[in-house]
């Protein structure tokens, strides 16, 4: 980069000769490839001039006395740079370009120099010019954030300087060549993080040094439920104006202070609004073109805005882009504009977001909700609202009757915390059911026609209650249970294709849009064949896929310690003898470490009995992590050295860096509960035991990296790693097969040498915390 030659006279004269300029000026330097110094002498003063070879212009940038020399000349190139005439000239293998940006831009603005991360970056870059599907894991302390959008920039540049070369790009009339960019996350954090941070230090950065010539732009894309509805907003301040009542009045009152209407349209920004509220104020599902506010809509405005060209990248969730990739698949208007890259961050959630989107729900809810709307909207005589009534009231009896059967068939003592799909049959009588539900729905559509084609919510509701309720009349091709049974409102049942993989490969493997997915666990112990099989990509050629695995640069074997018990038995939350052995072992572990621990559980129910047991024997601050405790990690990142009973969402996502958390316990090897997936997966495999090794333990080891990742999240971080699980004991079964696959971490059984080794790593005021 910045390079300088003095053999370019000749190409000098040509410019000036094709542009009409006498030959008066005397050739100094080229600097840069692209950026000729000239000079025209005169007696009294010297002006000094640059072409431009890529913008075809040729600038006057200063005037001197004094004749030409070294101190002039490095004068003439800072001058230059500032100049909005420059900028910098890519060099010819993209991958220098991507050297020099990590290297010397970011290196001079206090990054690290990671070469794992360049090199990542490099590969990343690859993966997109040869149009692949990359699969690119990145442990964590990578910084696989910038390492993808850094590749994204790489890749627009020197496309668009393809393009100009080809003629589809001129400066002269000042367009400019857009080569969008879509990030797919899961987590709304990283989302934000990307629009907000990495995205805006990175182009302040690139602006500076004449990389690009205007900012990088991201935009945030979710669903229209995330957004203010005007309209809606409206109506329901003139209901709560015109009412009486101390509730409503206070409603008003705090709707008024939060001045949505004035502060912006992002309803997730507001974060003292309930969800009941936000359900209230949001853009509906049918928000259509015959609006009376449509014209003056700020969502509509909003979307026109990100829907344009403008922006570099497209920031959303996994589900907004798969829904985004089943319109475009089947020809439809897109949510997403055209786009060159796509980039799947966080990939190791996206075929759960499949799931979610390829799936169907039938609740007894959505009856419920849809019957009442339509109550509310009926209009007629006395005789046609009793009769509209009455085929309403059929239809929630039907519905009862449907749920309350498959119920019937289940052992609710069976039920715990821990099931979330229930397997069952849909026999021919609740498939009678189904029917006359279709029935009277269809005779409800023509009975209610004139007020159901009123309002296009209604339309919408009714076409989605068939088509969930003819999913379930025919079952050959799905994999379906039921959730939430011991709930009257809440029960549903859910269904996902038994081709769910064929389907996804179908959207978006074969789109022809180069995608990099990456994560900081992809892989199991045998490489990315699990992931791949899960989410579809084994169906793609292998010459079209590339992977990657960068290891961490974190000092796992110094830095942390991996001790695994010998004193819990086998695994059963039925029997005391094991939850008191766990208890016990905990406090041990609690003890060695001072407090700053985290213990980790894959139930509810034996969080919650271990818990009882160790709380009042703990010495340090105790929190217990509940489903509805929202505020808990935040709690515990600010109690110095308290022990957090934890599960759900403290495997993946938590970030606790420093000495706050020094000790991570994991309860039970992570396995997954049954489920009628699973079961439908496990009918594939002629042995159980090939089962278990291809699709339980992949699984396993995968969410078992992530819980341990939560741990150790920069250079500096120290702490300790507890298993105490009895199957990878010295007599448990999964031994060799999961220490093989954590062969970073120094493994002892020894409190003793805990004791030790958090002496050796830690500092003098951690022992001694209040």
């Amino acid at each position: 980069m910045f390079e300088i030659k003095t053999t370019d006279e000749s190409i000098m004269q040509q410019y000036l000769k094709k542009h009409g300029n006498r030959n008066e000026f005397r050739y100094l330097f080229t600097f840069d490839k692209n950026y000729i110094f000239m000079v025209k002498e005169n007696r009294s003063i010297n002006t000094y001039y640059v072409i431009c070879l890529m913008r075809n212009c040729m600038v006057a940038i200063a005037k001197s006395k004094q004749v030409y020399s070294d101190d002039i000349k490095k004068k003439l190139i800072e001058k230059f740079i500032a100049t909005p005439a420059y900028q910098v000239t890519l060099p010819e293998n993209p991958n220098a370009m991507i050297e020099f940006i990590f290297k010397k831009l970011m290196a001079a603005s206090g990054f690290t120099i990671r070469e794992n991360q360049i090199e990542l970056s490099k590969m990343m870059y690859e993966g997109i010019k040869q149009n692949h599907i990359a699969i690119c894991e990145a442990e964590v302390g990578t910084g696989k954030t910038y390492a993808y959008i850094v590749a994204c920039v790489v890749y627009a540049l020197y496309e668009r300087q393809k393009r100009s070369k080809a003629g589809i790009l001129t400066y002269l009339d000042n367009e400019y060549c857009s080569v969008p960019c879509v990030i797919s996350t899961s987590s709304i954090d990283l989302q934000n993080a990307i629009v907000r941070t990495y995205v805006p230090i990175l182009s302040d950065i690139l602006l500076k040094n004449k990389v690009i010539d205007r900012p990088l732009s991201a935009v945030l894309r979710k669903g229209k439920e995330h957004y203010f509805c005007q309209m809606r907003y409206d109506r329901l301040t003139s209901y709560l104006k015109s009412s009486q009542k101390a509730v409503d009045r206070e409603l008003l009152y705090k709707l008024s202070a939060l001045k949505i209407p004035d502060y912006g349209i992002d309803l997730d920004e507001y974060k003292g609004l309930k969800n009941h509220i936000v359900q209230k104020i949001n853009v509906p599902k049918a928000c259509e073109i015959s609006c009376p506010y449509y014209k003056e809509c700020q969502y509509i405005k909003h979307m026109d805005y990100a829907r344009s060209s403008i922006h570099d990248f497209q920031v959303c969730n996994h589900n907004y882009y798969l829904a985004d990739t089943m319109k475009r698949a089947k020809g439809k208007h897109t949510l997403i504009p055209e786009h060159s890259v796509a980039i799947i961050d966080e990939a190791h959630k996206l075929p759960d977001a499949a799931m979610q989107i390829f799936g169907k729900r039938f609740s007894s809810e959505d009856i419920t909700i849809m019957t009442n709307v339509l109550k509310s909207n009926l209009k007629g005589n006395k005789a046609y609202l009793q009769i509209a009534k009455m085929k309403l009231d059929s239809l929630s009896v039907l519905r009862t009757r449907f749920f309350r059967s498959l119920v019937s068939k289940i052992n609710l003592d069976a039920v715990d915390d821990e099931t979330s799909q229930i397997g069952i049959f849909i026999g021919h009588f609740e498939k009678m059911l189904l029917l006359e539900m279709l029935k009277i729905i269809e005779n409800i559509q023509e009975y209610c026609a004139v007020d159901i084609s009123k309002s296009r919510t209604l339309e919408i509701m009714f076409l989605e209650a068939k088509e969930q309720i003819e999913t379930f009349f025919r079952t050959e091709n799905i994999i379906y249970w039921l959730e939430n049974p011991l709930s009257d409102k809440l029960v549903s049942i859910c269904c996902i294709p038994t081709d769910l993989e064929d389907q996804l490969h179908k959207v978006l493997w074969k789109n022809g849009i180069p995608k990099i997915l990456t994560s900081g666990t992809l892989s199991d112990d045998r490489g990315f064949t699990y992931f791949k099989s899960n989410a579809g990509i084994d169906k793609v050629n292998k010459n079209f896929i590339s992977e990657m695995s960068c290891r961490s640069p974190f000092d796992y074997k110094n830095n942390a310690l991996l001790y695994v018990s010998e004193n819990v038995p086998f695994p059963d939350k039925q029997c005391n003898e094991y939850i008191e052995a766990l208890a016990d072992e905990i406090i041990r572990i609690v003890d060695a470490a001072y407090g700053h621990t985290v213990i980790l559980f894959t139930s509810y129910s034996l969080l919650s009995r271990v818990y009882e047991l160790a709380r009042h024997r703990i010495k340090y601050p105790v929190l217990k992590m509940d489903k509805s405790e929202k505020n808990i990690v935040e709690a515990f990142k600010n109690s110095g050295n308290s022990v957090l009973f934890a599960t759900g969402s403290f495997w993946e996502g938590v970030d606790c860096p420093g000495d706050i958390l020094s000790s991570l316990i994991i309860v039970n090897l992570p396995f997954p509960t049954p489920t009628p997936i699973l079961e439908h997966r496990k009918k594939q495999y002629a042995e159980l035991k090939e089962f278990i090794e291809f699709i339980i333990f992949p699984e396993m080891l995968i969410k078992l990296k992530q819980g341990m990742g939560r741990l150790i999240r920069c250079e500096t971080d120290t702490g300790l790693i507890a298993i105490l699980d009895f199957r990878i004991s010295k007599k448990g079964k999964y031994r060799k097969r999961v220490l093989g696959a954590l062969s970073d971490y120094r493994v002892t059984d020894s409190l003793d040498e805990v004791k030790a080794f958090f002496r050796k790593v830690k500092r003098k005021e951690y022992f001694y915390q209040d």
